[in-house]
């Protein structure tokens, strides 16, 4: 599917310059009546764009100006750890941490990994933390 483009100028002594070029997908601009969409600008030229409803787009917003912190918040949850269920002596504990430095941060498959529900939580207090 090939992409329309219109592309403004502006004067510039006494020519013309094209100054920007809009992309402009037409089955993406299309909004059903009644629709809204939040759009937020994280970097320039960057943005995203979701459809809400009046009630959920002071959430929705909320969630993407503190969407790096989630990530991070995310990504802090979901690292695996000791399962503290199994005892381990001192060299064993040694032999672990080296395999985590040689493996690049990763663990054992059959240790614990956080739950959806952490996760979740981990993301929400992001989000209730986040001070911009």
């Amino acid at each position: 599917m090939e992409k329309e483009t219109e592309t403004l100028y502006k004067k510039v002594g006494r020519k013309y310059v094209p100054f920007i070029s809009q992309w402009h997908d037409a089955h993406l601009d299309q909004m059903k009546v009644g629709t809204f969409r939040l759009t937020y600008a994280y970097s320039d030229g960057g943005r995203y764009e979701y459809d809400v409803t009046p009630a959920t787009a002071p959430m929705v917003a909320a969630m993407m100006v503190a969407r790096q912190a989630m990530e991070n918040a995310i990504g802090e949850a979901v690292k695996m750890r000791l399962n503290t269920a199994n005892p381990y002596t001192k060299k064993q504990l040694e032999i672990i941490e080296q395999f985590r430095k040689d493996m690049g941060d990763m663990y054992p498959s059959w240790w614990t990994e956080s739950s959806k529900y952490d996760i979740s939580e981990a993301a929400m207090k992001a989000v209730l933390d986040y001070k911009p």
